[in-house]
């Protein structure tokens, strides 16, 4: 019976990583700048904002999750891309980021955070839980410095229904 159970959790394993890998193949890459792109469903929105920030942007189809990213253009700071780098590899920039990320998402509770290395890049990663109209989000963050950018890649949970598996390709499918 333990070999039956056994077996029938590797088939579905097997089975749900096939899909993941099946579902990110027909996903649209996308250039972010600075060699760096990600995967959507489909192509996303692209929006150039004040300060230097494009916005890349797309709700699923279920209406369950929204994929984002906020690349910002810190060239305007007065700092150089070296600079920026060397102040990546701080304990002090990452807690400044973090506590950034926390005030530009008023009421928001810090439920994870790590420090990573992503290609051999320091990066940081945050899960907040934050109410939007009566009702809980999750979002999950991925931050981290290239060149002279900054790069933010978020995947909000609306009211915690996102599905962990797009939210999964859609991390995965980072590059840089």
């Amino acid at each position: 019976m333990q070999n039956l159970i056994v077996g029938i959790c590797i088939v579905l394993g097997l089975f749900v990583g096939m899909s993941v890998q099946a579902q990110s193949e027909n996903w649209v890459q996308t250039d972010l700048g600075e060699g760096v792109s990600i995967k959507y469903p489909q192509t996303p929105s692209k929006r150039e904002m004040d300060g230097g920030v494009t916005l890349f942007r797309l709700k699923t189809a279920d209406s369950l999750a929204v994929l984002t990213v906020l690349v910002r253009d810190l060239s305007s700071m007065g700092i150089s891309a070296e600079q920026l780098s060397e102040a990546a590899e701080t304990t002090e920039f990452w807690d400044q980021v973090q506590s950034s990320a926390l005030q530009a998402l008023s009421n928001s509770k810090l439920l994870k955070t790590e420090r990573i290395q992503v290609n051999d890049q320091p990066a940081l990663t945050l899960d907040l839980e934050f109410p939007r109209d009566g009702k809980v989000n999750v979002i999950s963050q991925l931050i981290f410095v290239k060149g002279i950018k900054s790069y933010t890649v978020n995947f909000n949970s609306l009211e915690q229904k996102g599905d962990p598996a797009v939210k999964e390709t859609y991390f995965a499918s980072l590059k840089f």
